[in-house]
């Protein structure tokens, strides 16, 4: 796994952040805060964070979604690899046969060179499947929970059709379809695209979008107590007490993690502004010198700088070590002041 990757979006302001554009002309495609999403019986908490992105089945069969041109590009004889994290909700309808994709790479404006479908059938029950405009190899999938999704494609060189694609499910099942002919690609798109009229109810959720050109490998923790972040981003919401905070330099001495009290990455009050750290041509890392420190919305973290990361060790939190408490605390929230 190489860092910085080529693309990583986890929907933490609330909206499309680094994708390049929105299709949603039947507005069922959004990026609900935790709060909202404890509303929903049944649904998840976000997979990380106070945000996702979601798509609801049932208003209409018109395509929703995300789409970024130029993280994704890929030639001819090129490798992409992609994850995310997905939750497909327990009360998923859908007709025999019928199926969606969630995720596709796309050549020119819009033509499908790979991608991840749902697809169902009475005899086989819910699947992911792998292919290139429909899915010819198939994962069996579990509602009800987050999955890591991870797709490799090798795009065909052009010559010979040997473009491949290989799915894996969390970390462990994998399959592949091979003989593929494919132009390189321009772009990627997240969401649900193609959806049958049969398919009449249930959401989707999408959580923690990367690309790289070496393998992402499976989230195997979801709750860690020393968390990894690589892009700004929620550590956790609600009360609790950050043990230490530690910026990691990316090579050029000029990155920065800003620690706010805030559910809602709110960084403009600097009253909300609790601890910080910098590196600089001398240093490799720098730890906040102020610590532990307390926070009563929740812990978010702006990074700055060239390629930074930060290191984030939790102590106590009433919102975080499990999907449940997340859900319990997002039911009992109140909004603060500026709902910050």
């Amino acid at each position: 796994m190489a860092f910085p990757f080529l693309v990583e979006e986890g929907f933490e302001a609330g909206t499309l952040g680094a994708f390049d554009a929105e299709s949603d002309s039947a507005n069922r495609l959004s990026f609900p805060h935790y709060s909202t999403l404890a509303r929903f019986p049944g649904l998840s908490a976000p997979y990380r964070g106070a945000f996702c992105m979601m798509v609801e089945l049932a208003p209409s069969a018109t395509d929703a979604y995300v789409q970024e041109t130029g993280g994704y590009d890929t030639s001819a004889a090129g490798t992409i690899w992609v994850r995310f994290q997905l939750y497909v909700s327990a009360n998923l309808t859908m007709a025999t046969t019928d199926e969606l994709a969630i995720f596709q790479l796309w050549s020119g404006t819009n033509t499908v060179e790979g991608g991840v479908y749902i697809n169902f059938t009475t005899a086989s029950g819910v699947r992911l499947g792998v292919g290139e405009s429909t899915a010819s190899q198939f994962l069996s999938l579990s509602l009800g929970q987050w999955h890591t999704v991870e797709l490799q494609a090798v795009i065909d060189s052009g010559g010979p059709n040997d473009g491949t694609l290989t799915l894996y499910l969390d970390g462990a099942a994998a399959t592949q379809v091979t003989g593929l002919d494919q132009a390189a690609i321009t772009s990627a798109v997240y969401g649900v695209i193609g959806q049958d009229a049969g398919t009449t109810a249930g959401y989707v959720l999408f959580d923690d979008c990367m690309a790289d050109d070496l393998q992402l490998y499976n989230r195997t923790i979801r709750f860690p107590q020393v968390v990894l972040l690589t892009a700004s981003g929620h550590v956790f919401m609600g009360q609790g007490v950050i043990e230490d905070l530690t910026v990691i330099d990316g090579g050029s001495g000029n990155s920065t993690a800003d620690l706010y009290d805030t559910d809602m990455g709110n960084t403009t009050d600097l009253q909300r502004l609790v601890a910080s750290a910098a590196t600089t041509s001398n240093s490799a890392r720098d730890n906040a010198a102020n610590m532990p420190v307390q926070v009563r919305r929740g812990c978010y973290v702006l990074l700055g700088g060239t390629n930074p990361r930060a290191l984030v060790k939790i102590g106590q939190s009433q919102a975080y070590w499990s999907d449940a408490a997340i859900r319990n605390h997002g039911l009992k929230r109140i909004a603060a002041p500026g709902d910050v």
